[in-house]
């Protein structure tokens, strides 16, 4: 449940820093972590599933 609002809380950064022209280095490197907590979400789901 926390994973889920960590990545409810870096697409809402995202979107309040892609909405309001931030700095690129940034937008890229928010984008790049909500890929990669949305990817170790989905892997630990899985594992878990295929675990059970």
């Amino acid at each position: 449940m926390i994973r889920i609002l960590a990545i409810l809380v870096l697409i809402a950064v995202a979107y309040v820093l892609i909405r309001y022209d931030s700095n690129e280095r940034l937008r890229k490197g928010v984008v790049t972590g909500i890929l990669g907590a949305l990817s170790v979400y989905i892997v630990i789901v899985v594992i878990t599933e295929l675990s059970h």
